[in-house]
């Protein structure tokens, strides 16, 4: 019984992380794709945060 509950919580947590790294590699592919879409000629990501 303690095996399964440990190999649950394992899963468990392993998914949060694999979650996280997901989540980044969207977030990256979005700026990535807002960069390549603008057509200004320069790599500035945070041009919107700045400019407001």
């Amino acid at each position: 019984m303690k095996k399964s509950i440990f190999l649950l919580m394992a899963m468990l947590m392993g998914g949060m992380s694999l979650s996280g790294c997901v989540a980044a590699a969207i977030g990256g592919a979005y700026v990535i794709g807002e960069e390549l879409n603008e057509d200004d000629g320069d790599f500035d990501p945070l041009d919107e945060v700045v400019d407001g």
